[in-house]
């Protein structure tokens, strides 16, 4: 079965159930710095290189690439951007409020001005402020109210390098797909000694353009169970990029080659903006909380966070006729 014939078959819903267990990764992955402070080596760090978070983090941009690139092609400019604004803002502006409130009952201390700056950095994504005075101050992290925000920059700066793209024509040309794969895993590979946020950007943006080249070639990329499971190895193994496209390659093959699967809301998201002040938050109640405690627990408390973002903030601000999808 191709990737084309298994979006086709509808099963293209099991991606919900799939970034709600990269979110869920994410989560229990900073459970160990959150419980015993920074620095703290994260789930898998040691065994594969990367953290469990991070893998996931990876996997998220794979799975824009692949599902951005689509509504690239189908929108215009306007109704592109509106769509991606309806998805990232109102639930971001709602859990930055969230974050403020629980961050003040953790015994923040800050202005007026202080907080209204924090929230109107972290709304606009441009330069992110992750600590505010006198919140959690008393937990082994302290001060850093949500620390993941950190990768909506990029996830905003790689729609527009894919927009771009594709509004040049570069997504109907196999040779620049190519040129583009290339120029970013090189980018990946040589990540460190690229300046500041670009550095940070070039094996995120490898990931999307993983995921982009995925959509171009969906009529040709076969999902093969037994292929996908026996390159799951070489995230391990390999570098980066080419960790990505085996990892990323099993995780979809294994995803759209299940039944169907359709949850009752697209809860990711909310899992992943609410997942840090939550467990925050549980820490500065339960100190001493030993990591795989606080993994469980900040998880199941974050899950109402979520679900309600959801169904009173996410999925009214879509268009009727897209709440059943969400790329």
């Amino acid at each position: 079965m191709t990737l084309d014939r298994a979006f086709a078959s509808g099963r293209s819903v099991n991606l919900d159930a799939l970034r709600l267990l990269l979110a869920a990764a994410v989560v229990v992955s900073h459970a160990w710095p959150l419980a015993l402070g920074p620095g703290t080596a994260e789930p898998l760090s040691a065994l594969t290189g990367h953290a469990l978070g991070g893998w996931a983090v990876g996997l998220f941009f794979f799975l824009s690439g692949l599902l951005v690139t689509a509504s690239a092609e189908r929108r215009g400019p306007r109704a592109f951007w509106a769509a991606r604004a309806r998805r990232i803002l109102p639930g971001l502006g709602v859990a930055l409020l969230v974050t403020l409130g629980l961050a003040y009952a953790s015994g923040a201390v800050a202005g007026p001005s202080e907080a209204g700056s924090w929230f109107l950095r972290a709304l606009t994504l441009v330069s992110i402020e992750h600590r505010l005075t006198g919140a959690f101050a008393a937990n082994p992290y302290q001060l850093v109210l949500n620390g993941p925000l950190w990768s909506l920059f990029h996830e905003v700066a790689a729609y527009v390098v894919c927009f771009v793209f594709v509004s040049l024509g570069g997504a109907r040309r196999p040779g620049a797909v190519a040129a583009l794969l290339v120029l970013s895993v090189l980018a990946a590979l040589f990540a460190e000694v690229l300046p500041g946020r670009i550095g940070t950007f070039a094996p995120l943006f490898a990931a999307f353009a993983l995921g982009m080249a995925a959509h171009v070639f969906r009529d040709r990329l076969r999902l093969s169970p037994a292929l996908a499971l026996a390159v799951l190895p070489l995230a391990a193994l390999a570098p980066w990029p080419l960790a990505i496209a085996a990892l990323g390659y099993a995780v979809l093959t294994l995803a759209l080659c299940a039944p169907a699967l359709r949850l009752p809301g697209d809860i990711s998201y909310g899992v992943y903006i609410y997942g840090w002040p939550v467990a925050q938050t549980v820490v500065n109640l339960a100190p001493g909380i030993a990591p795989a405690t606080l993994a469980a627990v900040s998880l199941a408390a974050t899950l109402p966070f979520a679900i309600a973002s959801w169904h009173l903030v996410e999925r009214p601000a879509l268009p009727r006729r897209t709440r059943q999808v969400t790329p």
